[in-house]
């Protein structure tokens, strides 16, 4: 009877201490996803609902996709426009007809940045969500701050990351791991909210984008001028198409 009792105390013990890990892991996801900003620091807006009562559609800003039939492959520029600026025209080119394209453009005559961009890990409006869903692979391009032209590569494919950064260094283009604060890494960010639950987020500094523009011009009429494009502008995005077309024979 002794022995007996000593068995059920130790199950019970053992038992108690699993439970008392499973709460303590599932408090720390908890605390994980919870710690996400809403609004981020320096957006204006939480939510995609929250920016729409404000500013209309159409006038205010747009929304331009193409849904391919090959679309478990989507790229996206969810901060284009005059948000920031160059992606989606990155984005649109990186696309073709090949694969699906979404963004979210801001058409403000000036502020675009401070009152249209809503973080990547808030962002929610419903069309990206759902194509996001409905890829195995997602690319999305960004823009950041930088006078050094390079691109912060970051998202949980780490697969597909590394074949871009080195189809993008072996065509002469400064590549570097995104620090904390741009890496993409969060499970809620719209990157990664693939059928694999992972994506890749570039971000490309202001000089990068510039050089994409005859004499560095970036202003809303050159950008949306092909002919001012620069041959960078083609090498950079041939660069991503060639990572994307390695990445699909050897995972597809």
């Amino acid at each position: 009877m002794f022995k007996i009792k000593l068995i059920i105390g130790a199950v019970t013990l053992a038992a108690s201490a699993a439970a008392i890990t499973l709460l303590l892991q599932n408090n720390s996801f908890s605390r994980s996803v919870s710690s996400v900003e809403c609004p981020a620091e320096g957006d204006r807006f939480c939510t995609f609902t929250e920016l729409s009562e404000v500013y209309e559609e159409n006038e205010d800003w747009e929304i331009k996709k193409r849904e391919s039939p090959n679309n478990h492959v989507l790229v996206s520029a969810i901060h284009g426009g005059g948000i920031e600026q160059v992606t989606s025209q990155l984005a649109d080119a990186v696309a073709g007809e090949k694969y699906s394209f979404y963004t979210f453009k801001g058409k403000l005559s000036s502020g675009n940045f401070n009152n249209l961009h809503i973080s990547s890990v808030n962002f929610d409006e419903p069309q990206a969500l759902s194509m996001a869903n409905e890829a195995s692979i997602h690319i999305s391009i960004h823009g950041a701050e930088g006078e050094k032209k390079k691109t912060l590569l970051g998202g949980l494919n780490e697969g597909l990351r590394g074949l871009i950064s080195d189809h993008l260094e072996s065509s002469g283009f400064r590549v570097k791991e995104a620090p904390k604060y741009l890496d993409g890494d969060h499970p809620n960010n719209i990157v990664n909210q693939t059928k694999t639950g992972q994506g890749v987020q570039l971000e490309l500094t202001r000089a990068q984008r510039k050089a994409f523009y005859e004499n560095g011009n970036i202003s809303y009429s050159s950008r949306n001028e092909v002919s001012n494009q620069t041959e960078a502008f083609n090498e950079y995005t041939d660069s991503i198409r060639a990572a994307l077309k390695e990445y699909e024979e050897r995972n597809l």
